[in-house]
């Protein structure tokens, strides 16, 4: 097959919204599957066919015109193509190990990738060469987004969806690094944006002693963290939810704009490498008053949040809602001049303000699509904007209407593909059912329909210009394609109730075989003539996975695959094989058995070929060719068809196959990507093409065109691929027979086709049915009818018959022929179902006879209800279903009584069972008294271990003082004192309480093993401790449960004599008959907690379940108790001989007998009293006498009863009373006990916590260790580098000076090289080689470019700041043109020859080459400089890091030995000896001092003793100095007499007589008369004053009317200046900086006049102050002088 030539691809068409970008002025390129595509803004189409192993990522240079494609395979490459020519210019290998994520091209010729797994490193490429600069670590997780910085090539930001980092990149002449720069992301709502701004205080171990000092302990070592996870401590508690980036946009200035996926935008400023969020999104809730807008408002804090997120969402514009950008509006932003362009998931394209704050949206387009891709052309006239939904559109900037749509490719999953009759277009349908028509010659887009219904597959008629679109639903629709700028739907049958899977034609159009999941496969006329109508079906096992057919003699016969595993992976198990006939055209009714259409079996030659019958492509990588029987297999002889041979095949099992239309190529195709074409004759050798990655799911569909000189392939990447034959000399032969099968094909259907594109154009366009608004309803309408018919049918005992069933309006094909033949057989079998109706109505009417009769007899003659449900079936199936229920029922119950078991079985375990001493309490008989013991646990067996070793341990470390301390006082006895034995206060047994911190000796908890407070400073020691402690809360728990048991003892014998007591004055209440109420006391359920654990009969509210087994042993045991209780009634011998012997009784009571009356003589009750005889008068006498003396006896024994009564009352209550007070005493005790244990407790937690303090110090210090090794082994790397970097800085700086000196050295030359000419010659000639042209200077890495003077007004916002790479080529070609045109032949001077000339030129070239050379090397030697510099801080921070890091081991080790040394002790202090401020809760001794208490009481009696003494000397001093007062008062007394007096006379010495007091004192009356005309003429001087004050008033007003219109304009060209101003402040700035920066490159040729300059300046200050000075000195002498003459009263001081 290889001999024929090769395939190519002419074109492809796909779009999926991937970054499309300007690659020239105006081509845009974007990446269509393994293709890269290039549209021209005309509409002209450019495909590029990338060659290698799988496609990876895409990227694009702004400006050389150059793209590059990423493998994506094992060991990838990156190949980098010329635009028009696709020349590969590089390939860049060994970058990574399996893929790359991300990749970017800068302004100049520098290329940075990101690999994935396992390397995840960024690489810095030089790409025009191939090289690999430089590579570092990057983050695991995907990237966002990746740029350049335009301005600078040394800046890259990578965002994630959790970072932003900027890369800087650092070089030294060949050497080059990635320095990072994290960025921390804003939060993602502004309710807690101003938490961020809080310091966060990291809370101290040790912050609550009692001291003035703490120590400061880091999260991490209170973690216990040490290493990468203490470092990330920070971000793993951080649960702040954050803004996730998406893309980005750089700003000439180096800052960064953000565009976040919630919604906000964000600007990250590049100097301090900080992030500010610029707009956050308006909530969800846009109604003003409703209550998700109040709910939501209550996310924020303050009303501040409220008022500034108002501010910044409401600035938007009210009016305008679509201003409002939402969640989503920021996946895409690119930079303009006049700002900052945005689009996202709402398909607005918006112009921002970036100058203003609340991110003003100044212009806006709505594209209708969501917007995934942005980009400007070098102009930034234009924008192109790529949407996910296949579209394009191209924009221009500042022209809100210039949308332009230049593509819409309508994305999605292409599900099928065919070629039309007439080898001129191709259709595609997509997933969302849009059919496509496309040119076959160039792929342009024609037309397309929607079909309204997802679609599954689709084929074309070789016959007409129709296609059959498959869809989920079940329908197979019939596009009319006869005019193909005009598709239309003109046919729609549903076939299934699945959707349909396949669809294929055969050869001439005539059958279109259509398959579904079910299995149902249906056969449809193919010619419209027929309008397409069905003609059969057949059922297949299984799932269809292909089907074809193939024409032999006229017969097409059809071959369908299926899988009846369930599993599509496994492939096909089984085959099914017929064929279909001419005749069957004709009259379809002899194939099918009945009205249903499902075809004979036999008229179709059905044959199923089951499991082993066939080994198709799915299950093996290897293409098998099989024969298959033209005979169906008898049953029980099939043999299996294996396959005759093999051939390879693809490289992932799951290949399909498809045959040429000429039957002479076969094509397979699979998920691998792959489509191999081979010749039928030599299956071994095939052609192979890789349209479609593998990662993208492979190939899906392919078709052959009529002639079989393209293929067409579509893949799970949307992508439409064409590929055409290039054929080889030998190949050509082959070409030509396919084109003369489809020549001879097309002139065979030629008239048929005419004339069923004839029926096909006739056919009117369909018509979707109207759905009902309430499909289910009427169904439910329909069905409540019918059993009210049902119903009503029975009621009056009528025949009911159920109606004629109709389609549903979702019925299939098939659906509506059952139903036909329903209609048939219920016409052909009437009568027969008449007569079966009739008989059942008799059937019934004679049931419900017996059921009344039934109903009239005996109870027991009665038959149940089911006896007589004639349908057995459905009764046993509702028993069923019933009894199912019920078990269901039981199960749940069963399953959630056995949960509650459980749950009580693991609380009864852990609070009772595991107790050793169970919980209870003690109620008090008269209060709500109640003491409780203490629950203990049986202690475990290693805490006895650990006990006993520690009792042990310590026994022996008392015996081991003690013995040293008999040594010590052995030693010491001759020199002691009486008065060293003098202690001050200390107990010669142990230590007091009020140092030993409880009173746990008091309540059996003292121990002489306990450590003293302060000698803890081991951790041993406070473990023993802590271990001591325990055992002495256990025993002084076991010592109040001990005198608790004994109280509940008391308790419980108490309530026992209580209740014999009650006994008898039950018995006396009775005897008495006295009705009182009697003191029964019972234990509560906290007294007797078993009884918690009983349940009782009278508790259970309910029947218990009893099983079928428990009944009958129930019923089994009342039986055997029925028996029993009868023989119990049976003769008793013992009681009847009782009751006759001795009355019932064996022992007389005195009770008993005063209970008996004495019996009345017969005769009183016969005879009336005068008939009585003197025996009977006697007998009646001591009758009454008996009575009187028995009464008497019974109110004696009445009284005693009473007597007893309340002294047993009285017993009771003085009992319970005694009790109540044991119990209160028993309380108080528990009280105290309490204290003590919380005392022992608070001990062991300050010991506890001393040991976690001192763990957490050894956490930190193991840390500090490790950072320091950490800093130290990064010290030695920047150790090296610095020397690296040195030893290249001497080498270049050597060959620098070396440029430098041959420089000098040509100039000293030059009288040599031109000694031929005379002397002024030779000046001209200097003066003319000294010449330069005007070369503009060039910038280092770090000085920002000055502004272009090319076109001030391009809108690219990086016009005025172009690249290093560009300025340097720049200034290369200015050169080169201002050195041709000083070598012209006008510049020479007259009479120097040409030869000389040329000569001059030439040197002089080499010396202007030589001199830009030097520069270029200056600026390289620069940064060579500034990157050792670099190094060389980094090495002191380094060092200053290790020492900071020492110096923290150092305090830290401080640290420790303070907390050892530095004990906190427990004291008890009584009330009245703590002399601090009570005031708060918890006071605080952290300024506090213990001392001893007879410090304070000797303090005390000396402070009092010296007040006395001061209080007599007050006294003394008090009644002396009275009397010096009193003489210090008359002495000023005095004084101020004596002031006053010379006060007077000095008035009256200095007293001046003017003219005037004379006038007054010689004539009073003129005086007076002077001074009224003086008055008068003052109030007209007054009047006039006024007069002209009015009139000088209104002109001052005119004049202010005047000038306020003047300040106005003022104030406006004020704002224009000041608007200015801030422009030129900034570029003042920069200039500043940029100043500074290259200050150090600067000639110092002017440093020494500047510098006299200053010097001269700072002379004539200094000059000018000395002369202010002396004009001041002399303008207060004239002021002096001045004074002298005007007189004064002088101030005679005395």
């Amino acid at each position: 097959m290889d001999a024929i030539g090769q395939l190519e691809l002419t074109w492809a068409q796909g779009y999926n919204g991937s970054p499309a970008r300007y690659i020239d002025k105006d081509v845009i390129c974007y990446q269509c599957g393994s293709n890269v595509k290039f549209v021209a803004e005309d509409g002209a189409e450019t495909v590029f066919n990338f060659k290698g192993n799988g496609v990876g990522p895409f990227a694009v240079h702004p400006n050389a015109k150059c793209f590059a494609v990423a493998e994506q395979c094992l060991n990838p490459k990156i190949c980098i193509y010329v635009y028009p020519t696709f020349r590969e210019l590089v390939m860049l290998q060994d970058g990574t190990q399996l893929e790359y994520h991300k990749m970017s091209f800068s302004q100049s010729e520098y290329l940075a990738t990101v690999s994935g797994v396992p390397d995840f490193e960024l690489i810095l490429w030089n790409y025009t060469n191939g090289t690999k600069l430089t590579s570092t670590k990057v983050s695991t997780e995907p990237i966002t987004s990746m740029n350049f910085n335009p301005g600078s090539w040394r800046q890259i930001c990578i965002t994630t969806e959790r970072t932003i980092t900027l890369w800087q990149t650092e070089q030294s002449n060949d050497k080059y690094l990635l320095q990072p720069q994290k960025v921390k992301l804003p939060p993602s709502e502004p309710s807690i944006y101003g938490d961020e701004d809080k310091d966060r205080d990291q809370p101290t171990r040790a912050s609550t002693r009692m001291t003035s000092y703490t120590i400061d302990v880091p999260r991490p070592a209170i973690a216990g963290l040490v290493g990468e996870k203490a470092e990330q401590l920070e971000e793993i508690q951080d649960l702040t939810p954050r803004v996730i980036p998406l893309c980005q946009a750089w700003t000439p200035g180096g800052d960064l704009f953000i565009g976040c996926r919630g919604g906000q935008l964000i600007r990250v400023d590049g100097e301090v490498i900080k992030a500010r969020v610029l707009y956050y999104p308006p909530l969800r809730a846009e109604t003003p008053m409703s209550r998700a807008t109040s709910a939501t408002n209550s996310r924020f804090q303050s009303q501040t949040d409220l008022i500034n997120m108002s501010r910044k969402q409401t600035k938007l514009g009210a009016d305008d809602t679509s201003n409002s950008m939402i969640e989503g509006s920021f996946d895409c932003i690119v930079l303009h001049k006049r700002g900052l362009y945005v689009g996202g998931q709402d398909g607005m394209l918006r112009l921002i303000d970036t100058k203003s704050e609340d991110c003003r949206v100044i212009e806006q387009c709505n594209i209708n699509q969501p917007i995934t891709s942005l980009s400007f052309p070098p102009s930034y006239r234009r924008l192109a904007i790529g949407s996910c939904e296949g579209s394009l559109h191209l924009y221009e900037a500042g022209i809100p209407n210039s949308l332009k749509l230049l593509k819409d490719l309508h994305w999605g999953t292409v599900m099928g593909i065919g070629c039309l009759t007439g080898n001129e277009h191709v259709v595609s349908v997509k997933e969302d059912g849009e059919l496509q028509v496309w040119t076959m010659d160039k792929g342009k887009f024609v037309s397309s329909v929607s079909v309204g219904v997802p679609a599954t597959c689709m084929a074309c008629s070789p016959l007409t210009h129709v296609a059959a679109v498959g869809t989920v639903s079940g329908h197979v629709m019939i596009v009319d394609l006869t005019n193909v700028q005009k598709p239309r739907i003109i046919k729609s049958t549903r076939m299934y109730h699945v959707p349909v899977s396949n669809l294929t034609y055969d050869v001439d159009g005539n059958f279109l075989i259509t398959g579904a999941e079910n299995g149902q496969v249906f056969v449809i006329d193919g010619r419209a003539s027929k309008d397409f109508s069905p003609i059969g079906y057949t059922v297949v096992e299984g799932e269809i996975l292909t089907i074809t057919t193939f024409t032999v003699n006229g017969v097409v016969k059809v071959s369908i695959t299926t899988n009846s595993s369930g599993n599509r992976r496994n492939g096909a198990d089984a085959l099914l094989y017929f064929e279909l006939p001419e005749d069957i055209l004709k009259d379809p009714r002899k194939s099918v058995t009945s009205l249903k259409c499902d075809f004979k079996d036999a008229s179709i030659k059905k044959m199923v070929l089951k499991k082993h019958a066939v080994c198709c492509v799915p299950k093996t990588k290897k293409l098998h060719q099989i024969s298959l029987p033209d005979e169906v297999p008898k049953k029980g002889h099939a043999e299996p068809l294996l396959p005759e041979t093999e051939f390879p095949g693809h490289q992932l099992p799951g290949a399909k196959l498809l045959l040429s239309p000429h039957g002479k190529w076969l094509a397979s195709y699979g998920i691998d990507g792959y489509v191999q074409v081979r010749a039928i004759g030599s299956l071994d050798r095939f052609i192979s093409i890789r349209p479609h990655d593998y990662h993208s799911g492979g190939v899906r569909n392919i078709a052959f065109s009529d002639d079989s000189q393209s293929v067409f392939t579509t893949g799970q990447d949307g992508v439409i691929c064409c590929y055409s034959w290039n054929y080889s000399s030998s190949g050509i032969g082959k070409a030509k027979s396919a084109m003369e099968s489809a020549r001879a094909r097309k002139t065979k259907l030629m008239q048929g086709q005419k004339d069923e594109d004839e029926v096909v154009r006739k056919m009117s366009d369909w018509v979707p049915p109207l759905r009902s608004s309430r499909p289910a309803s009427a169904e439910m309408d329909q069905s409540e009818k019918e059993r009210a018919a049902l119903e009503q049918a029975l009621a009056s005992d009528e025949i009911y018959r159920t109606p004629t069933p109709t389609a549903a309006t979702n019925a299939t094909w098939q659906d509506m022929q059952k139903l036909e033949w329903v209609k048939a057989e219920d016409a052909q079998y009437h009568d027969v179902k008449k007569d079966l109706r009739i008989q059942i109505r008799d059937m019934r009417r004679t049931i419900q006879e017996m059921l009344k009769q039934n109903e009239t007899l005996p109870a027991i003659e009665k038959l149940g209800r089911h006896e007589f449900d004639l349908d057995i079936e459905e009764q046993n199936r509702l028993q069923t279903e019933a009894d199912s229920e019920v078990q269901r029922v039981r199960e749940e119950i069963e399953f959630d009584n056995l949960a509650k078991i459980y749950l009580r079985e693991m609380i009864k375990k852990e609070c009772w069972d595991d107790m050793k001493v169970k919980g209870r309490a003690v109620q008090a008989f008269y209060s709500n008294l109640e003491v409780s013991n203490f629950p203990m646990r049986e202690r475990s067996k290693e805490f006895d271990k650990l006990l006993n070793t520690v009792t042990i341990r310590r026994k022996i470390e008392l015996a081991e003082l003690a013995a040293r301390k008999s040594e010590i006082e052995v030693a010491n006895r001759p020199t002691t004192t009486a008065d060293d034995d003098l202690g001050e206060g200390e107990d010669e047994d142990g230590e007091k309480p009020s140092t030993t911190g409880s009173l746990g000796a008091q309540y059996g908890g003292g121990s002489d093993l306990f450590y003293s407070q302060f000698d803890l400073h081991t951790r041993e020691q406070k473990i023993n401790q802590i271990i001591l402690l325990e055992d002495a809360i256990h025993r002084i728990k076991v010592a109040f449960n001990k005198e608790f048991d004994d109280i509940h003892s008391k308790k419980v014998s108490e309530i026992g004599k209580i209740k014999e007591k009650n006994k008898r004055i039950k018995k006396i209440m009775d005897d008495i008959d006295l009705d009182e109420e009697i003191i029964l006391p019972l234990l509560s359920i906290y007294e007797e907690p078993e009884q918690l654990l009983i349940v009782k009969d009278e508790e259970v509210k309910v029947e218990k379940y009893l099983t079928p087994e428990q009944k009958k042993k129930k019923e089994e045991e009342d039986k055997l108790e029925e028996e029993r209780r009868l023989k119990e009634k049976g003769d008793n011998a013992r009681e009847r001989g009782l009751g006759m012997m001795m009355g019932g009784v064996l022992e007389i009571k005195k009770e008993d007998e005063l209970k008996k009356d004495i019996p009345k003589p017969l005769f009183m009750q016969t005879k009336e009293q005068k008939d009585w005889t003197e025996d009977e008068k006697r007998l009646a006498a001591e009758f009454e006498q008996k009575v009187k003396d028995l009464n008497e006896e019974r109110e004696k024994y009445r009284k005693q009863l009473e007597t007893e009564l309340r002294k047993l009352q009285s017993i009771i209550q003085d009992s319970m009373s005694g009790f109540d007070d044991m119990l209160n005493q028993v309380f108080m005790k528990k009280i105290k006990v309490m204290m003590v244990v919380y005392q022992e407790e608070l001990k062991i937690l300050r010991l506890r916590a001393s040991l976690l303090v001192e763990e957490e110090l050894e956490t930190q210090e193991q840390e500090l260790n490790r950072l320091v090794e950490h800093k130290k082994t990064l010290k030695a790397l920047t150790a090296q580098a610095m020397i690296e970097s040195k030893k290249h800085l001497d080498t270049y700086k050597n060959d620098y000076e070396n440029l430098q000196y041959e420089d000098k050295a040509m100039d000293k030359t030059f009288k040599r090289e031109f000694n031929d000419v005379t002397a002024l010659q030779q000046d001209q000639l200097y003066r003319l080689f000294r010449r330069r042209p005007k070369i503009p200077r060039l910038k280092g890495f770090d000085t920002p470019a000055a502004p272009s003077t090319g076109d001030h007004g391009l809108p690219n916002p990086f016009a005025d700041r172009p690249s290093t790479a560009r300025q340097h080529a720049q200034a290369k070609n200015n050169v080169e043109s201002a050195i041709n045109d000083l070598d012209r032949d006008v510049n020479n001077p007259e009479g120097v020859e040409l030869s000389v000339w040329e000569r001059l030129c030439k040197f002089r070239r080499i010396k202007i080459e030589n001199e830009f050379l030097i520069k270029q090397k200056a600026l390289v030697f620069a940064e060579m400089e500034a990157f050792y510099r670099k190094r060389q801080d980094e090495d002191e921070q380094l060092k200053n890091e290790i020492e900071d890091l020492q110096m923290k081991i150092s305090k830290l080790k401080n640290d420790e030995a303070r907390v050892n040394l530095n004990l906190e002790v427990q004291l008890l202090l009584k009330q009245g000896q703590v002399e601090t401020d009570t005031s708060t809760f918890i006071a605080d001794y952290k300024n506090s001092a213990l001392i001893h208490r007879s410090v304070v009481e000797e303090l005390n009696t000396n402070i009092k003793k010296l007040g006395e003494d001061k209080i007599a000397s007050m006294v003394e001093s008090k009644d002396f100095r009275k009397g010096i007062i009193q003489l210090e008062w008359e002495h000023k007394k005095m004084l101020m007499e004596m002031e006053d007096f010379q006060n007077k006379m000095k008035d009256i010495q200095f007293m001046k007589v003017t003219r005037e007091i004379q006038l007054f004192l010689n004539n009073v009356q003129e005086y007076e008369a002077k001074k009224a005309d003086e008055i008068n003429k003052l109030e007209q001087t007054i009047l006039t004053q006024l007069k002209h004050h009015e009139k000088k008033l209104a002109h001052q007003k005119k004049i202010l009317r005047e000038h306020n219109r003047t300040i106005k304009a003022k104030d406006a060209d004020n704002s224009n200046i000041d608007s200015d101003l801030m422009e030129r402040n900034v570029t003042v700035n920069e200039r500043k900086l940029i100043d500074e920066v290259n200050a150090d490159r600067r000639s110092d040729a002017g440093k020494d006049k500047r510098y006299m300059e200053i010097v001269q300046r700072r002379k004539l200050v200094d000059l000018a102050k000395a002369q202010a000075q002396e004009v001041a000195v002399l303008r207060a002498e004239v002021e002096r002088l001045r004074m002298r003459t005007f007189p004064a009263l002088v101030q005679v001081e005395h």
